[in-house]
């Protein structure tokens, strides 16, 4: 079996979605749940608390990384495998989803892919798609709605709400990086078609190791805030594309980020 190891794809991976077309979206609150810190117990579920996101925002930071903001979805090149990332046009979506009219509306049964993890017959999609479990029915519903309302002709990017851009530390962890990363930092293993494909961890211990190597390219915290925002290792190289560039974030968010894996993920 070929194994795929990610050199480091070190604040927030959001999910990689390999199954035959899938929605995924998260969120989280001001005031965090006893769920949202419990390490999860299920490899394909992601507990995240409710929260006020919903349509564009959910989908900014939950589905453009791997669909791509024109929805077209993403074509990865990782240790001589092609990963595909399956569109999320409504149109492509409206036929996989009317293969089984039985098991509901499209909506209906994009919603099941969402939350959990079903593809158009039933079946369940591979694990690297998470199942936002936690979602609201109000935050399905918009995230939906703007899928299929979205000109995938257009290159404008959509605005943040408030609520977006007040997420800070635990709340951007859970919302971007448990799915691939765990809820307890230590990272992934998926299999898929074959291959294993491991998501690295983020425990500081060893972020530390990794980023203390070249101490003129700054701190630590210096260097992973770097890797967050524009996805360089530690030597300065790219990281594989995999990796999604947070430079939407503000720097008081992506300080806030990394002081949470320093003090939560020692």
């Amino acid at each position: 079996m070929k194994s795929i190891s990610r050199s480091l794809l070190v604040a927030f991976l959001v999910p990689v979605l390999l199954a035959a077309a899938c929605t995924p979206a998260s969120s989280p609150q001001s005031a965090m749940t006893a769920e949202a810190q419990t390490p999860e117990t299920d490899p394909g579920s992601v507990a995240i608390p409710s929260a006020d996101l919903t349509g564009a925002s959910l989908y900014k930071f939950s589905c453009t990384a791997c669909h791509g903001q024109d929805h077209a979805g993403s074509t990865f090149e990782l240790a001589g495998q092609t990963i595909k990332v399956p569109a999320l046009d409504w149109t492509d979506l409206n036929k996989l989803y009317t293969a089984d009219r039985s098991r509901g509306s499209v909506p209906e049964q994009v919603a099941l892919a969402i939350t959990k993890g079903q593809d158009g017959g039933g079946g369940e999609m591979n694990a690297m798609m998470p199942r936002w479990s936690t979602l609201s029915q109000t935050q399905i519903d918009s995230l939906i709605q703007y899928i299929q309302a979205a000109d995938p002709t257009s290159s404008a990017i959509p605005s943040l709400e408030p609520s977006a851009t007040n997420l800070m530390g635990q709340q951007l962890f859970m919302t971007s990086c448990a799915a691939c990363h765990g809820m307890d930092g230590a990272g992934k293993t998926f299999e898929k078609d074959g291959n294993t494909i491991r998501t690295p961890s983020l425990h500081w211990s060893e972020l530390s190791s990794t980023f203390a190597r070249d101490p003129s390219r700054g701190s630590v915290p210096e260097q992973v805030a770097v890797a967050i925002t524009i996805g360089k290792d530690e030597t300065g190289a790219e990281l594989n594309t995999m990796m999604p560039r947070w430079s939407f974030l503000s720097q008081a968010q992506v300080d806030s980020l990394v002081q949470y894996l320093q003090t939560r993920f020692k």
